[in-house]
């Protein structure tokens, strides 16, 4: 394994670790200052509810963006399903549980984030996934969650 794949296998780890249990200081502290996020791709009359997505450009952007998603998404569970590392990029696939404070109702996705990793931070990030339950789960078209027994 080359050292750049080693560096980058670390950096994502720890980006994985830190997502998967809702620490977003550690994570966003992995973001490079002037770090490229692709958080979906807007399209107008589709996804315009997801008031958290577009292309960022600095980490503080990025933490205000969390912190949209956050006003208007509980995440439940979110679990690294895979990771899989070659030199600065890796690629990790998320299965994450959220549900909508306004609503009430639950998405489930299976989501990718494409990193790249350069001097220790992730440079750029890229997320991809099909967005239609979270788009019904913020529009109430979905059925509500289930009660906890």
């Amino acid at each position: 394994m080359s050292e750049a794949t080693e560096h980058t296998r670390d950096v994502a780890k720890r980006w994985f670790s830190a997502l998967t249990g809702g620490d977003f200081a550690t994570a966003l502290s992995l973001l490079a200052d002037d770090v490229e996020w692709v958080n979906y791709r807007p399209v107008p009359g589709y996804n315009d509810d997801m008031k958290w997505i577009g292309t960022l450009h600095s980490r503080d952007e990025v933490a205000q963006s969390v912190q949209v998603f956050a006003g208007q998404c509980d995440v439940i569970s979110e679990e690294l399903l895979d990771l899989v590392v070659e030199g600065e990029k890796a690629a990790g696939i998320i299965h994450e549980i959220s549900r909508v404070k306004e609503t009430g109702i639950d998405f489930e996705i299976v989501f990718t984030h494409w990193l790249t990793v350069r001097d220790g931070r992730i440079v750029r990030w890229e997320s991809h996934t099909d967005p239609s339950q979270i788009i019904r789960a913020i529009r109430g078209d979905a059925p509500k969650a289930r009660a906890a027994s």
